[in-house]
């Protein structure tokens, strides 16, 4: 989105064209994939989360503190709207919001949530946060104690709720312009695993470019934003990454 909006994103600070930036992430349905993902969760209410505010880094210790509601799809009727709608997200300090802003060098704002669903897991988490001090939540034995005591109860709801998986990103350009990207899935575990073996299997294709065709490539340790630098490179990865099996629909629209 972001580069369909403003080619020269990662410009000088201000300069890009690029000014605020949204992730926003539901999931439903756990899928059996057991108490980590609670831990990992409820540790993250005790963390600032990562934004970035007219321009500058600026963390905020907000996570889980109030939901929006956030439209994942594009035009009603379409296969994200038949699959998810409308759901409510809270402040989750996911990196993004940091390292994208700061590589594309925004000159407004950004912002991150996520949701779950049935719906009351919403309000009772946000209930919880307003409630319990934030260092405790970075403590590991009450995190991991309320991840094991909810489990239960989440396993049982999550019999009520089909397991899935939507991202959607809004970028923002300084005259106002905006492209939003929407992206569903079937699974959680399956769309987690295999965009990360998508970004393994694309270095490793890089890296035969190089070896056979003399493409400019340097190994090392790399984020997402970083790997689609490469104007040539990025349909091939973006390809990769929005047809991973049980993929339902992954759309882009500028408006």
């Amino acid at each position: 989105c972001a580069r369909r909006l403003c080619p020269a994103a990662a410009g000088v600070a201000g300069e890009s064209g690029l000014k605020d930036l949204d992730f926003a992430y539901f999931t439903a349905g756990l899928g059996g994939s057991g108490a980590v993902n609670l831990l990992i969760t409820n540790l993250g209410f005790g963390e600032p989360v990562p934004l970035y505010s007219d321009g500058k880094y600026a963390p905020q210790m907000i996570a889980g503190g109030g939901s929006r509601p956030v439209s994942f799809f594009i035009e009603e009727g379409d296969a994200a709207f038949n699959l998810v709608g409308e759901r409510e997200v809270w402040p989750w300090p996911f990196p993004e919001a940091a390292t994208v802003a700061g590589h594309l060098r925004i000159s407004g704002n950004s912002s991150t949530g996520m949701g779950t669903a049935p719906e009351i897991w919403n309000t009772i988490l946000v209930a919880l946060v307003g409630l319990v001090p934030r260092g405790l939540w970075r403590e590991r034995w009450f995190s991991e104690s309320m991840a094991w005591f909810s489990l239960p109860l989440v396993w049982v709801t999550d019999k009520f709720v089909s397991e899935t998986h939507a991202i959607r990103v809004e970028a923002t350009a300084s005259d106002g312009r905006r492209c939003v990207a929407v992206q569903t899935h079937q699974s959680f575990r399956s769309c987690v695993a295999q965009s990360s073996a998508e970004f393994a299997l694309d270095l490793l294709e890089r890296r035969r470019r190089r070896t056979e065709e003399g493409a400019p490539w340097k190994p090392g340790v790399w984020l997402p934003e970083e790997l689609a630098d490469d104007a040539a490179w990025r349909p091939k990865l973006l390809h990769r990454l929005s047809s991973t099996p049980g993929t339902v629909s992954c759309e882009f629209r500028t408006l």
